[in-house]
């Protein structure tokens, strides 16, 4: 399952891909077509930027990685109260032609003597609300240096999940699809509230903070921190026999959810070994 470290990964693997080429590219340039020095340098220049940056985001990741895998390697952890789950409205990701804002999820832990800690998970591309089963999650850390933490929400959704999320809900294909018939079984697991705002007449994928009377005003569907959003999809998942979980999200729904919609079974239509189209049916719970 993707992640904020493995997005980084991919943007740093490209970043350095295009770099390297495009700066070698240049070099070789100006040996063959000395005449073409000065372009050579403008091109090499703009490319090793993306070299630059590419570099930088490994570095990141590395060092996230090795400071996650060490905290798990001590052995300490605590079990942390979760006490919100939130959207990140500053951050945006975006994979393929969909965009999304992370979530994250914060824990609070007490000790005997009644000190507190709070621990922020890291960024989710899905939200966790409706597929969280306990109220507390593992976090390595070492008390005597809390600012370094892990906290861990492989209990949540594995790691092997499958988030397909990120591919449209074929609306083309929807009739063809349902002709097929080739469909899983899966749960609705909550919603994902769909942020928009209109900047200079084009419409951006972002929550802004409203006033009750704008609300209303507007007929603008707000979440429970006064946020408004546009709309919404359904989450759902399948838990394939061969042990692998998959997340799918249904095309997007205008307005509020009507309810959370979580263990509700819907069918999902698709087409390839590895869903790469598919349609989840809303009939069956009145969508």
């Amino acid at each position: 399952m993707e992640n904020g470290a493995s997005i980084l990964k991919k943007l740093g693997i490209i970043f350095l891909c295009i770099g390297t080429l495009g700066v070698s590219g240049s070099l070789i340039l100006c040996f063959i077509v000395p005449s073409l020095w000065l372009f050579s340098i403008i091109f090499g220049s703009v490319l090793a930027v993306f070299l630059i940056v590419g570099i930088i985001c490994m570095i990141i990741y590395t060092t996230k990685k090795g400071k996650k895998e060490k905290l798990i390697a001590t052995g300490k952890y605590i079990y942390a109260d979760i006490v919100d789950i939130d959207v990140n409205v500053y951050q945006k990701v975006q994979i393929d032609r969909i965009s999304m804002n992370p979530y994250f999820i914060v824990c609070k832990y007490v000790e005997a003597n009644g000190k507190e800690y709070l621990f922020k998970s890291k960024s989710l591309l899905y939200n966790p609300s409706a597929l969280i089963t306990e109220k507390q999650l593992k976090v390595y850390v070492d008390l005597k240096n809390p600012k370094k933490y892990y906290v861990d929400t492989s209990s949540i959704l594995p790691d092997s999940a499958v988030l397909h999320k990120f591919k449209f809900d074929s609306r083309g294909k929807e009739r063809a699809l349902l002709k097929e018939e080739n469909y899983v079984n899966a749960v609705t697991c909550g919603v994902e509230l769909v942020g928009r705002i209109k900047v200079n007449s084009i419409v951006k994928p972002m929550f802004l903070k409203v006033t009750d009377s704008l609300s209303e005003q507007f007929k603008t569907p707000v979440d429970e921190k006064n946020r408004a959003f546009m709309g919404y999809t359904v989450l759902c998942r399948y838990d394939a026999p061969d042990g692998k979980i998959h997340i799918f999200a249904s095309r997007g729904q205008w307005g509020e959810p009507q309810r959370d919609y979580q263990g509700e079974n819907v069918r999902v239509y698709y087409s390839g070994k590895n869903y790469e189209s598919y349609h989840v049916d809303l009939n069956s719970i009145g969508l």
